[in-house]
């Protein structure tokens, strides 16, 4: 068997890794019994490795913040102290079976949501939304007593209902709220309205019928329903527990992670393990929330919730959603070029997801590092435009940098050489 056609068997493989699994929530728990390699003493962060120093002003308030919250230190000062000696451990979410979103901050007594791919048992973790601290410690590195008093409160009142709602029920799938979600408008990763809707219908029925105090019933439906993008975090557990399956698999040129530090962008590639392959992070082209700012004020790309770009959904959904792409400047025809453009660097379609104004043709699946390098074409993602000293200040998109794939491939030629 050639190089080649060993490369087209492993590429099968790993793509429908991601067409035939069946996501389902199962869990919540703290993220050091579900966080693979998550120690005590350990915060994890966005986007590819990065030593304290180096970071961005965002994740090194993040890294002082998960400190304070976990008690690893007392002060501010004595949390950077640790931090820079090496006494607290510095780790990127995407190392682990996670997903840092925003700055991604991720300490061991958090509360996490737990995904599992029931067609393979590998199972992901994400933080769940903050309610009204939207972002909050885990998404924008905040840290005040209320957001503390939140997160706690979240862990130690809210979730344990939501728990044994979920137990009782035996698990939530989540691949149908995605597919359906995206026939109604959603791209799943800049707009979940559609998404949380159907979420609401599936579990508030089941919630209503637990023998509890109404009031606590109370607080855990408004949680649900008053906090916007509630099933982000379901969509990004769901496209991990995919991708997490298909790494490692040799020969493959799939990419299985994508992710940002503020600094760099990297990507990960199912048939090269966890080596990352980076280059400078891009800055986002989209809409800003006041005319006040410009992209002097923006940070470039900071975040790993572009996962479920890799797993075929947001940007590379495009067309499923113009109401986001109308946020970007765009018309309904950009949408759908845009999404029948990264067919060119795809190995497959996923048969999950018919799109309307594709003519319910299915979305594209599984990015090739080789179609991406040699077309130029280079995929495109969404997300949120963070001030560089914090606070989201718009929405856009971005191109991963090209520089990313022509490392990775590289790196597999020469890993792969026969």
């Amino acid at each position: 068997m050639t190089i080649k056609e060993k490369i087209e068997q492993a590429n099968d493989i790993a793509v429908n890794h991601i067409i035939d699994a069946n996501p389902v929530w199962v869990d919540i728990l703290p993220a050091g019994e579900v966080v693979d390699g998550l120690e005590p003493n350990m915060i994890l962060h966005s986007g590819p490795p990065i030593e304290y120093k180096d970071m961005v002003f965002l994740h090194k308030r993040g890294m002082v913040s998960g400190a304070l919250f976990e008690g690893l230190a007392k002060t501010e000062a004595e949390a950077v102290a640790k931090l820079e000696s090496g006494e607290i451990k510095i780790s990127s979410a995407l190392d682990h079976n996670t997903v840092g979103a925003g700055t991604g901050i991720i300490t061991s007594s958090m509360a996490m949501i737990v995904i599992e791919n029931k067609k393979t048992g590998v199972r992901a973790a994400t933080f769940p939304a903050e309610g009204p601290f939207q972002g909050g410690l885990c998404g924008w590195g905040l840290y005040t007593e209320e957001i503390a008093a939140n997160l706690r409160y979240m862990r130690d009142e809210l979730f344990p209902v939501m728990r044994e709602l979920v137990h009782k029920r035996g698990g939530l799938p989540i691949k149908p709220i995605l597919a359906e979600g995206m026939q109604m408008g959603d791209e799943n990763h800049t707009r979940q309205s559609a998404a949380d809707l159907i979420f609401n219908t599936q579990i508030l029925p089941d919630l209503f019928r637990m023998d509890i105090d109404k009031a606590l019933l109370g607080k855990v439906m408004d949680y649900i329903v008053k906090t916007p993008r509630f099933f982000h975090c379901f969509g990004q557990g769901a496209s991990q527990s995919a991708l997490l399956s298909a790494k490692g698999t040799p020969y493959s040129t799939m990419a299985v992670a994508f992710g940002g530090n503020g600094v760099e962008f990297g990507i990960k590639i199912a048939g090269m393990g966890d080596e990352w392959f980076t280059a400078p992070a891009m800055m986002m082209k989209g809409r800003y929330t006041s005319s006040q700012y410009s992209e002097k004020d923006q940070l470039p790309w900071l975040g790993d919730s572009c996962v479920v770009e890799c797993a075929g959904l947001g940007g590379i959904a495009a067309a499923a959603s113009p109401i986001v792409c109308s946020l970007r400047g765009m018309k309904l025809r950009d949408a759908i070029s845009l999404t029948r453009e990264m067919y060119g660097i795809c190995i497959s379609k996923n048969r999950n997801y018919p799109i309307p104004n594709l003519d319910f043709d299915f979305l594209p699946c599984g990015i090739d590092i080789r179609k991406v390098v040699k077309t130029g074409i280079s995929p495109e993602i969404h997300g949120g435009m963070f001030n560089r000293q914090g606070g989201l200040i718009g929405a856009g998109s971005a191109r991963i940098p090209l520089q990313c794939f022509e490392n990775a491939l590289k790196a597999f030629a020469k890993n792969y050489r026969e």
